[in-house]
């Protein structure tokens, strides 16, 4: 069979993947926030990890494998055979759309009260194709170690990654998971700012919940 070709969005089905991935960041903030909270309260609290050994275990476990998955899905490369809901094929789409930033689609996007109150707005909402190609290298740059831990460790337990116990290669720390959703938010609030000057914060309503457990 012949490579699958990536799909021509429409505009309402770009606002459909472009939310899918904010959805996905938004989901990837709250969780790290969560899973950090908790790590730093059992060290705070050990004897609380000590009662409920087995709880906390499937807690680090699974928290720990929806972030390498979501970030996967966020910075999957995509490539032949499919075409994924990934911010990098947001911002291709971005790029190889310009009949999404015409004057009229400008201008038919932003509401009336926002185009009065700010008289530059054609301009301002223009896609800047330097800063989108930095983007995308960005993006690209990023997700290699990433993707290698994704399939070698959590979509398949890889024969020589089990016999070897090598993991250089890999995402390693969390530091480097939290740098990733960073850097997500931010291209995704840069490029939802254009196209529609909406952004979405880090901050979620309720995120320390958790601390009621200790």
């Amino acid at each position: 069979m012949p490579p699958k070709r990536a799909r021509q969005l429409s505009e309402s089905q770009f606002q459909q993947v472009f939310s899918k991935v904010r959805a996905d960041i938004d989901s990837l903030q709250l969780n790290e926030k969560v899973f950090s909270g908790v790590i730093e309260n059992l060290t705070q609290h050990q004897e609380v990890g000590q009662w409920f050994p087995a709880f906390f275990a499937a807690f680090w476990t699974a928290m720990r494998t929806d972030l390498i998955v979501r970030l996967g899905r966020i910075y999957d490369p995509g490539g032949t055979g499919h075409d994924s809901c990934t911010l990098e094929r947001c911002l291709y789409a971005l790029r190889d759309s310009p009949q999404f930033f015409t004057d009229a689609a400008i201008t038919a996007r932003l509401s009336e009260g926002y185009r009065k109150a700010n008289p530059n707005y054609l301009s301002a909402h223009r896609l800047g194709l330097q800063r989108i190609q930095k983007d995308i290298n960005s993006i690209v740059g990023s997700h290699k170690r990433l993707m290698v831990l994704r399939h070698k460790v959590y979509a398949h337990n890889d024969l020589e990654t089990v016999l070897s116990g090598k993991r250089e290669e890999f995402l390693s720390s969390h530091e480097e998971v939290r740098a990733l959703i960073q850097l997500a938010h931010d291209v995704w609030n840069h490029y939802s700012g254009i196209w529609s000057a909406t952004t979405s914060s880090s901050k979620t309503i309720g995120d320390d919940d958790y601390k009621r457990l200790f």
